[in-house]
């Protein structure tokens, strides 16, 4: 089969859309007061818009390039980042964590850090934050030079330049705001420019061939405990399931800025549940043609990479405007991962880091320059961070390398926070620490053949159970001879479950929480 074209109509969709964004822009701007209003837009957007807002940040290059490579790749598994790589930690986000963080009044995900424990908390998580935003923009920004080089036939850089400037623009022009309201559009274009693939991978699935891709289990099999295999169930229900995804959903500081941008705790604890559902539809739109493409693109895997699966995809079942849609629905998704990273970095960088601990005290005007600054670095720093995923299989390995060094530690430090009143701020740090290194040294190990896995995505999981258990235990034995910690007057910096329970609407917040672990389980029982 050959690939196709693209037809005049379907080349003018994508600076079209391109235009548009701007527009948004453009229009979402408004007068500046504060560098807070700016860059976090806390308690200020409706229920709808911060939903759509929340589930398209996180469908960006991870998403549409990253998971349809996996599933090419390492096959059926891929569908577990959705489910139990998400669903689970986005109902104990919802009752646990967006209680926590709304009712402690804080604007941030570091800011916590430094109501509960102490700035010290709060200066290493934001540095930590700001590094992991700018490299996972490197990571958009890699994803669609491949995505436009596949189908324009741009060159890498080219590619890399054009997506920079268009994202840089109009998150400057309108902030975090303009951001937000853009991923909304670009959830819209993302859904048209990919349910018709996975409709036509459907009706492929009567292929013996693509139906046997396809229709694979995804737990029988797979050993409980092995280095050898690919994967196996402690990794992926422990590793994946518990470590990497609680870390990514409650502590990343992305998409807490995203929930944080409701109006009330009652639409904040609703909007991981609602994106919960568009997860999993997701996992169909995204897994199901990466399966597809691992029999029917010749050559994927060595010739061409992993990561050019579902552009090619398109190339090979789309007409040439529906090409031209598609690209522009991947385009939309990867400048969604890129203009919420390089925005999280320019608040993260300007109010945790540089007014809280470098510039205290002066203007507001002074510091929102130092947002635009700080938004014109970050997008220079993704453009040479982009290069570093040529050294990767797939964009996945990647990112979960990232998560299990840096999240996994956090994650305890986090859970011991809102649940062990006794926790102290040194205990806090020696406990991220110790788990850092204990990452770090596993990695190290693996980089020199001293450890063996099956698959670079095994040791990933491997890595963050031990960075989080060693976490963990520092950070307990380092608490013994605490006192109970409760700073800034805040009384609800730790969770108690008789407040989950309390106040209006939690019988249907409970409700579409158990709806939507029933429809997880179903799933996992099908293909199981």
């Amino acid at each position: 089969m050959q690939g196709t074209s693209l037809s005049p109509l379907g080349a003018a969709l994508l600076p079209a859309y391109l235009v548009f964004t701007i527009a948004i822009g453009w229009v979402a701007r408004r007068r500046k007061s504060t560098a807070a209003d700016y860059l976090n837009a806390s308690r200020s957007l409706p229920l709808w818009i911060v939903v759509a807002s929340f589930l398209s940040a996180n469908c960006g290059a991870l998403e549409i390039i990253g998971l349809s490579a996996m599933a090419a790749e390492y096959g059926v598994q891929a569908l577990q980042f959705y489910w139990i790589g998400a669903i689970p930690a986005m109902i104990f986000v919802a009752l646990w964590m967006i209680p926590v963080y709304m009712k402690s009044g804080v604007a941030s995900v570091p800011e916590y850090l430094q109501a509960r424990y102490s700035s010290n908390l709060r200066f290493l998580n934001a540095c930590i934050t700001a590094i992991i935003t700018l490299l996972l923009a490197g990571i958009s920004l890699y994803a669609m030079a491949q995505v436009l080089q596949v189908v324009l036939g741009i060159s890498f850089w080219s590619g890399v330049l054009l997506s920079a400037v268009v994202v840089f623009i109009y998150a400057l022009l309108g902030g975090v705001r303009a951001t937000i309201f853009n991923e909304v559009l670009q959830l819209a274009v993302v859904l048209a420019g990919l349910v018709p693939l996975l409709v036509r991978t459907i009706e492929l699935a009567k292929s013996p061939s693509v139906h046997a891709a396809i229709h694979r289990h995804l737990w029988k099999g797979l050993p409980l405990a092995s280095t050898r295999a690919p994967m196996d169930v402690t990794g992926v229900a422990v590793g994946l399931g518990f470590v990497l995804s609680f870390g990514y959903w409650g502590t990343d500081f992305v998409l807490m800025q995203r929930a944080l941008a409701s109006r009330s705790l009652q639409e904040g604890r609703q909007v991981p549940l609602w994106a919960g559902f568009g997860k999993l539809a997701f996992s169909m739109i995204v897994v199901l043609p990466g399966l597809a493409a691992s029999k029917l693109i010749p050559g994927l895997g060595s010739i061409i990479r992993f990561d050019q699966a579902l552009p090619e995809m398109m190339k090979l079942f789309y007409g040439p405007a529906m090409l031209g849609l598609g690209l522009t629905a991947i385009a939309a998704s990867l400048m969604s991962g890129l203009a919420a990273n390089i925005s999280a970095f320019a608040a993260v960088w300007t109010e945790d880091i540089y007014r809280a601990h470098l510039r205290r005290g002066l203007s507001e005007r002074h510091y929102l320059r130092m947002g635009y600054a700080a938004l014109c670095f970050a997008t220079l720093f993704s453009i040479a961070a982009s290069s570093l995923s040529l050294r990767f299989g797939n964009l996945m390995e990647q990112v979960q390398l990232i998560f299990s060094l840096f999240s996994a530690p956090f994650l305890a430090i986090f859970l011991l926070g809102m649940a062990h009143k006794k926790t102290t701020g040194t205990a806090a740090l020696a406990g991220f620490f110790s788990g850092a290194g204990v990452a770090l040294l596993h990695q190290f190990l693996v980089w020199r053949h001293c450890i063996f896995y099956g698959s670079i995505m095994s040791s990933d999981f491997h890595a963050a159970i031990y960075s989080f258990t060693t976490s963990l235990i520092i950070a307990l034995l380092a608490s013994r001879k605490g006192v109970e910690q409760n700073q800034s007057g805040r009384p609800a910096l730790v969770f108690h479950w008789s407040e989950a329970v309390q106040g209006g609407n939690t019988s249907t917040l409970l409700a579409v929480a158990g709806l939507l672990l029933i429809a997880c389980i179903a799933l996992n029982v099908i293909w199981r």
